[in-house]
């Protein structure tokens, strides 16, 4: 098959100034390095590295007269989480949490005389199985039994509240607050 001649156009290539901090000494955080980027009016990018790790965000609407910098600071971090990562969340499935929870229920349904002596001492000792559960998709595979005798046949909606707070979240909150001060002080100083 005939190859077709066409002219090759090459690509376009466009230069943008890129402001590039390294912040060190923030509390319990390795350096953090942070480059912005204001593309136009309104518009701007950032990315934050630390540690291997590296979180991206792009705004085409900031609010009027800010730059990239300006308009960070000024967001919530929660907002700015949800930017860097939308699957990361403030509290993650615990084991440990189920485990307890279980136990409770197990405890409150002996008193209400659901459960005899024994079968209630038999549940009990096995809520401290969950202890180690990873996730609720390891429950369905090695619980399942377990936990449609304490919580129902929907038991999944019933573990919502077995949750811990996140460390990957507070890690990123963390990095998040030092670039915003780091921000903030660089503004103040050259205002002054």
């Amino acid at each position: 098959m005939p190859a077709e001649n066409k002219q090759v156009v090459p690509p376009s290539i466009e230069r943008s100034t890129v402001t590039k901090l390294v912040i060190t000494g923030a509390p319990s955080l390795d350096p953090v390095t942070v480059f912005l980027e204001d593309l136009a009016p309104c518009k701007g990018k950032i990315t934050v590295s630390c540690w291997g790790k590296s979180w991206t965000a792009y705004w085409g609407g900031m609010w009027e007269g800010l730059s990239i910098g300006q308009f960070f600071c000024e967001l919530n971090t929660s907002y700015i989480i949800g930017y860097f990562d939308q699957g990361l969340r403030s509290r993650r499935f615990s084991g440990e949490a189920l485990a307890d929870k279980a136990k409770r229920t197990v405890l409150k349904e002996r008193r209400m005389f659901c459960y005899g002596l024994e079968e209630a001492r038999e549940l009990f000792d096995e809520a401290e199985d969950l202890r180690c559960s990873p996730s609720i998709e390891h429950l369905h595979g090695a619980h399942s039994e377990l936990m449609t005798k304490l919580f129902g046949d929907e038991w999944w909606y019933l573990t919502d509240d077995a949750t811990e707070p996140n460390p990957d979240y507070a890690y990123l909150e963390r990095i998040i607050h030092a670039v915003q001060q780091a921000l903030s002080k660089e503004r103040h100083q050259m205002a002054v």
